[in-house]
């Protein structure tokens, strides 16, 4: 099921969980630290069969969430892994009060993986505070909502027929990469948030994961770019 994607990087899809009443396909990634810990990031559910294999890999250190919509699993991977660091930002802290996190992410990443994974934190839309990470070794951004990159053959399978060309023209497909049209209505702001992602642009990312659609497998920073057109132009 985990799928190396890059230098100690693997990602790993779960099933398909709904979202106002639209399904929506679920990805994890997984980074080994330099101190040999994993990262988790959006773990999706946990089954006998990905906690084998991550156990395999390495003892699990930090489990984070990038937004508040990505909560659902973090209580039962947290149970798996009592001794791992819990990490998310401040709506997800919030939103999840039974949950004892570490402390909430911001721009600086904390010692634990400072200088391996970057992160850039936007809180430019009222509805959602998200971060975006790059991993370093295998030049790879991270990304779970400001990015969407549904597949044809996914829309026709589980998206209404009414819903699909709101998909298209919203550009919340592959080869694109935008956010949901609220997301970006909503985005407010927006000088502060260009800096950032060119910031992510300048790192030349290869491979772009996203928490919804289609990995890119090559040419992230072309995709970045064409994905963040909305917002740089």
């Amino acid at each position: 099921m985990l799928e190396p994607l890059g230098s100690n990087l693997w990602i790993a899809d779960g099933g398909i969980v709904s979202f106002k009443g639209f399904d929506y396909p679920t990805r994890m990634a997984v980074v080994r630290l330099t101190d040999g810990g994993l990262w988790l990031w959006s773990p999706v559910e946990r089954t006998a069969a990905i906690e084998a294999e991550i156990r395999a890999l390495g003892p699990v250190r930090h489990i984070v969430s990038p937004n508040k919509l990505h909560y659902l699993f973090l209580g039962e991977w947290k149970a798996a892994f009592p001794g791992a660091s819990l990490w998310a930002t401040a709506a997800t802290i919030a939103k999840c009060k039974e949950l004892d996190f570490s402390r909430a992410l911001t721009d600086e990443p904390p010692a634990e993986w400072k200088g391996q994974i970057d992160q850039f934190y936007f809180t430019n839309s009222p509805f959602m505070d998200e971060l975006i990470f790059f991993h370093r070794a295998s030049r790879t951004a991270i990304i779970a909502d400001l990015s969407q990159t549904f597949s044809e053959t996914f829309l026709k399978r589980h998206w209404p027929w009414w819903m699909r060309p709101i998909a298209r023209l919203s550009k919340m497909v592959e080869g694109w990469g935008y956010p949901p049209i609220d997301y970006r209505i909503s985005f407010r702001n927006r000088a502060t948030a260009r800096p950032k992602i060119r910031e992510l642009i300048g790192k030349h990312p290869e491979h772009v994961v996203v928490a919804h659609g289609e990995v890119v497998r090559t040419g992230g920073e072309a995709f970045l770019r064409r994905a963040f057109s909305w917002l740089l132009q």
